[in-house]
């Protein structure tokens, strides 16, 4: 039965849908076996001891590195031949054989202009894979703001209708939600605040908002009637979902629509955290304690930031990390 099945193995290489069937399995069921293995242990807590990097802690981490394998496992079915594919054994266990096929991969990924970022990702996800660090593998290009090649640094959705880009813009500007708390944000998370402006209260796990944090975040409108606009949005909707409209139900053209999958809502997060930013931070020459005084640095140098309001940016858009403002979304203060 061995002798079979090792034939039959043999006999689907010779074909590259055998090849990506025979990679990507592998891959996948490394990947699951990581995941089982991290549920419910804390990430910071798995870096601390050194077993992170034999750990996946999350279903979007699962499902991110599975893709970024899927890719490679093409890429194999391609360029790589039975006979190479036949002597490497098990991604866990005979890790130099793939980590010079991964090299490989990651050359062409080079050649072919992915941008570092993209590389870096591909880069992680074959790392965890096989269980080892990604500086077993060669260097890819150098990730810095100016290169990055993402939907944040467009100024609108190719893929939405100059309509939609209006409506999604003043909506996300206002509130800071990521695409999955838009989805998720119920009309009843509009609050008032001690201090008579409007805030979202927002449930880490009824409105799905990342880590499932719990966060009070200010709505930052550009003008009173735009507040209102907004607000009523959320009113109307009550207890219910804001933007998931049944298609039976006739609203005017601005009244809460339904989330498009096409949506990229970073780059109205980036305005969104500036204009909060813009409302909190004090004049940087007259902040006493320089420690208080972030100065950023690359293509962003000469721009100095109120550490303080900096928290409160950070907090307010539902990140974990402090330092998340200066080093994702402080590129914004540049176009300004």
């Amino acid at each position: 039965m061995k002798k079979h099945a090792i034939e039959k193995q043999n006999k689907a290489l010779k074909t590259p849908e055998g090849r990506l069937q025979f990679v990507n399995s592998q891959g996948v069921s490394s990947l699951k076996k990581r995941f089982k293995k991290g549920k419910g242990i804390k990430r910071k807590e798995a870096k601390e001891t050194g077993d992170d990097i034999e750990l996946i802690h999350t279903h979007r981490t699962l499902h991110n590195y599975s893709g970024s394998w899927h890719c490679f496992a093409k890429w194999v079915s391609i360029h790589i031949s039975p006979e190479q594919l036949m002597v490497l054994g098990n991604v866990e266990k005979d890790t130099e054989g793939w980590i010079e096929l991964i090299n490989q991969y990651l050359q062409y990924c080079i050649e072919i202009g992915l941008s570092p970022y993209t590389q870096a990702t591909y880069k992680a996800a074959l790392a965890k894979v096989l269980g080892v660090s990604s500086t077993n593998f060669i260097a890819t290009q150098p990730r810095t703001r100016a290169n990055r090649m993402n939907n944040r640094v467009l100024h609108t959705d190719y893929r939405l209708s100059n309509k939609n880009n209006d409506y999604w813009h003043k909506v996300v500007a206002s509130t800071g939600l990521r695409k999955s708390e838009l989805i998720h944000v119920t009309g009843d998370a509009m609050q008032r605040g001690r201090d008579g402006r409007w805030y979202l209260n927002l449930d880490g796990h009824k409105h799905h908002t990342k880590g499932r944090r719990d966060r009070w975040s200010p709505i930052m409108a550009t003008s009173q009637e735009e507040e209102e606009w907004l607000v009523a949005i959320f009113q109307r909707a009550g207890e219910k979902r804001v933007f998931h409209v049944p298609k039976d139900l006739i609203l005017d053209d601005f009244d809460g629509k339904k989330v498009p999958t096409a949506l990229k809502p970073h780059k109205y997060r980036a305005e969104y955290a500036e204009r909060v930013y813009r409302s909190v931070a004090r004049e940087i020459s007259k902040i006493r304690n320089r420690k208080e005084v972030i100065h950023l640095r690359k293509e962003l140098v000469g721009i100095s930031l109120d550490r303080k309001a900096c928290k409160i940016v950070t907090k307010a858009l539902g990140h974990n990390r402090p330092e998340e403002f200066p080093r994702s979304y402080a590129y914004i203060l540049l176009k300004r």
